[in-house]
């Protein structure tokens, strides 16, 4: 006799099927904006202390711990370096330094060590296939206008997206607000913190403060309406395929 297959749904697919409902998850970090100007002495070292690391490098990273072994020789390369900002100027032997050296030219115009006695920033260059380095005092306006010019996003040149999303952290950066938290995959979400100039003004976003998501929250609240919504949908479709099965049997 002839026997007619059903094929029950199977509960394993409830999981894919809340993953494929359920909305991105939002990052750990919230985003607040703070407005800046390079008229403004005060806003100038939040500028450098902020964003500065476009164009600069501080001397504590050039080492083993903190390079993750992108420089060839960071002992020699770090002391030539602290050489030249004491001194002026600075010469190496090292084949390792001076490519390090070359590099770090290459990448940024300043240097300083942020955990020096003295604050300083210092121009910095390159000579003799990197044997030589000469470095000269800088002012923090100095390394804010360049910071201005290379390390600020222009918000006319972002995409749709991403103007999105800088908008949306501009909208909650009032005094009562707690910030934006955006999604993972929302754009520009790789490149925050940043510094986005918009019409003419200057804007430093920076992590306003960190998501846990544990207790019993928003975020919470919709993923288990969302979950219970996707059991109730995968218990009708068992009953359904239970009352198949049966009526399969009963004609057999």
């Amino acid at each position: 006799m002839y026997k007619r297959q059903v094929c029950l749904p199977a509960p394993v697919y409830l999981p894919a099927l809340a993953g494929a409902t359920s909305p991105p998850p939002q990052t750990s970090q919230s985003y607040r904006a703070e407005t800046v100007s390079l008229a403004n002495e005060s806003d100038i070292e939040t500028i450098v202390s902020r964003h500065g690391r476009t164009v600069s490098i501080s001397v504590h990273q050039i080492s083993h711990r903190y390079s993750a072994g992108e420089y060839r020789a960071p002992n020699e390369t770090r002391e030539t370096l602290a050489a030249a900002m004491r001194n002026g100027t600075a010469r190496t032997a090292s084949a390792g330094a001076r490519a390090d050296l070359q590099a770090i030219a290459r990448n940024n115009t300043y240097v300083h060590d942020a955990y020096g006695e003295r604050q300083q920033y210092y121009r910095f260059s390159v000579e003799e296939n990197g044997s030589v380095v000469t470095a000269r005092n800088a002012t923090l306006q100095r390394v804010a206008n360049a910071t201005v010019e290379r390390g600020a996003y222009r918000y006319e040149n972002l995409s749709p997206g991403a103007r999105e999303t800088v908008d949306r952290i501009l909208r909650n950066s009032s005094d009562e607000d707690f910030g934006y938290r955006p999604r993972v995959n929302d754009a520009f979400v790789d490149r925050l913190p940043a510094f986005v100039e918009k019409d003419g003004t200057l804007h430093s976003i920076t992590v306003y403060g960190h998501v846990d998501d544990f207790g019993f929250g928003v975020s919470l609240v919709v993923g288990l309406v969302v979950g219970l919504g996707v059991a109730g949908v995968g218990a009708v479709l068992i009953l359904v395929g239970g009352v198949l099965y049966a009526v399969a049997w009963w004609r057999e």
